[in-house]
């Protein structure tokens, strides 16, 4: 996701547009690459801290999928290729998963990336005590094995269809640490980014994090894969406000900007009509998430609920997030209809997503019946909050348009505005919020949704859960669809589940997000993969 200040001047078109959906890597084919240069990269947010296996945000996980390096990879078709595992083999059951490891792959401590370290990560991040947010996908697992210093198995309890899906491209997929650095150092050392701290087996080596600032990633020259990475460094600056990231870009001060905002392509475009931007299907959720339960003891993340004193009440949710929220005016206005109004929860671009848009059509009648059965009216007028962020000015656009849509129905929605970390904070953490907008992690698959959507008392929980609901039927349809071996059997499950949760309005979507990026023309060999891989191993400089 892309930080950016709040700007409400977002009446920009994006019709004129000419998208380049192909990637960089096209414009390089005929030429050879160059060696040596740093590469300058635009953060718009601060990232959260660099213990890979725990903080949240895109910021931390592009530097992840840099500085680490994991068993898999997936390339923008979907296909899986190799990191530090060459070769792995599935059982027919698709129980059993066995990982043949390169022999010349090494953290940057100089130690062996070998089948004891993969155990190590894997069992760390399956540990409670680590807070992992990765570990509700890891519920499938029975055991990790080493048969050989260069082969693991995995061993699952039950199949798990998209098991490749979540070591390759979920958050940042499987980040192998370092067994002797973990050890040597402490997690508030590597959250720091102490030097020697943050370890990992990628094309970059980590030099120097300051937070709020700036972070420096030098060539790993006993990087596995020859001749690579082709850069001498990279610098990743944090720039939040867009104006002065766009100035910055105009006068050749950044090469790559990791994200951008949709409602400033059109002035990117005219100011820069050389740069090459880059998106493609919508994997991100645009959210007006409504909080639906509460912790009953009054202290966050219990697992002792309460309905939530607004929308614990589903002729609420409907009556607001189904029926009350007219979605293709917030597109119209929002994205100038460079978006798709969506009600599922998976996005139109998730693989096996299914539109149930009809469930949720704009009805304003229907909406203020549902609110009066509910006790609201003019006598008892509802009243709630609605938080956003300044990660992105789209946000505080779409949160007006759900103010004025709320007047319409005889609700007050007020809106509170708050930065990224606050934001972070209030949700992660079961702060106290009743609706916000924001859009979320891309997904992969339906199932790369479940952490954020499942029930909060189920063996999947975890703090990503934000809705907090807690209905054991949404368990029971991920735990069908994810051990599910076949495609159009899994088809069936994932429309049902979509269909239950619009109905239950636990998840509540207004649109997808598109995501865009944003290169200098000199910036050579970049392979665009949305937010699930960020990679600057083979890209090179043509100046």
């Amino acid at each position: 996701m892309r930080p950016r200040g709040l700007r409400t001047g977002f009446f920009i078109t994006l019709t004129a547009l000419t998208v380049i959906v192909t990637t960089l890597a096209s414009f390089a084919h005929a030429q050879t690459p160059r060696r040596g240069g740093t590469l300058r990269v635009s953060y718009g947010n601060e990232i959260a801290h660099l213990d890979f296996h725990t903080a949240p945000g895109y910021e931390m996980m592009w530097v992840a999928m840099n500085v680490g390096c994991g068993l898999l990879n997936i390339t923008p078709d979907g296909k899986f290729v190799g990191d530090a595992a060459e070769s792995w083999q599935v059982s027919p059951d698709g129980l059993l998963y066995t990982f043949k490891l390169r022999s010349n792959v090494l953290f940057h401590d100089g130690t062996k990336v070998d089948a004891t370290a993969v155990k190590f990560s894997i069992d760390r991040l399956m540990d409670p005590a680590t807070k992992s947010g990765m570990r509700a996908f890891y519920e499938p697992v029975h055991s990790v094995e080493t048969l050989d210093a260069a082969t693991v198995q995995v061993r699952l309890k039950h199949p798990y269809a998209f098991f490749l899906h979540m070591l390759a491209a979920y958050r940042t997929g499987l980040v192998l640490y370092s067994p002797a650095a973990t050890q040597k150092y402490s997690l508030e050392d590597r959250k720091q980014g102490k030097p020697g701290a943050v370890v990992g087996c990628g094309p970059f080596k980590l030099v120097e994090w300051v937070k709020g600032s700036h972070l420096v990633m030098d060539r790993f020259d006993k990087y596995f894969v020859p001749g690579l990475p082709y850069l001498d460094r990279v610098v990743i600056r944090v720039i939040k406000d867009p104006v002065t990231e766009m100035a910055a870009f105009k006068a050749g001060e950044i090469d790559f900007i990791a994200s951008f905002s949709p409602e400033h392509v059109d002035t990117m475009k005219a100011q820069n009509p050389q740069a090459h931007i880059m998106t493609g299907k919508e994997t991100t959720p645009m959210m007006a998430a409504m909080k639906v339960t509460v912790p009953k003891d009054g202290k966050p993340m219990s697992t002792e609920r309460a309905p939530h004193p607004i929308f614990g009440d589903l002729r609420v949710r409907k009556a607001i997030g189904c029926y009350g929220i007219d979605r293709q005016e917030i597109v119209k206005i929002a994205f100038k209809g460079q978006a798709t109004p969506w009600v599922g929860m998976a996005p139109p671009g998730t693989l096996e997503s299914v539109n149930v848009n009809h469930l949720c059509p704009y009805d304003p009648a229907k909406a203020k019946a549902m609110l009066a059965e509910a006790g609201y009216g003019p006598a008892r007028p509802l009243t709630f909050e609605l938080m956003t962020n300044t990660e992105k000015s789209v946000f505080s656009v779409i949160a007006t348009v759900i103010k004025e849509q709320m007047a319409r129905i005889g609700v007050t929605a007020n809106i509170r505005l708050v930065d990224k970390v606050t934001w972070m904070n209030a949700t992660l953490q079961d702060g106290p919020w009743d609706m916000y907008v924001e859009d979320l992690l891309s997904l992969i698959t339906i199932d790369s949704n479940g952490y954020l959507s499942t029930a909060y008392v189920s063996t999947k929980s975890s703090a990503w859960s934000h809705p907090r609901h807690t209905d054991t039927r949404v368990d029971d349809y991920y735990a069908r669809y994810a051990r599910e071996l076949d495609p159009a059997k899994r088809k069936v499950i994932a429309k049902e589940l979509l269909e239950y949760m619009a109905d239950k309005m636990y998840w509540n979507t207004i649109s997808g997000s598109p995501f865009y990026m944003v290169a200098q023309p000199w910036m050579k060999g970049y392979t665009y993969n949305a937010e699930f891989e960020v990679h600057y191993d083979k890209v090179w400089l043509d100046k």
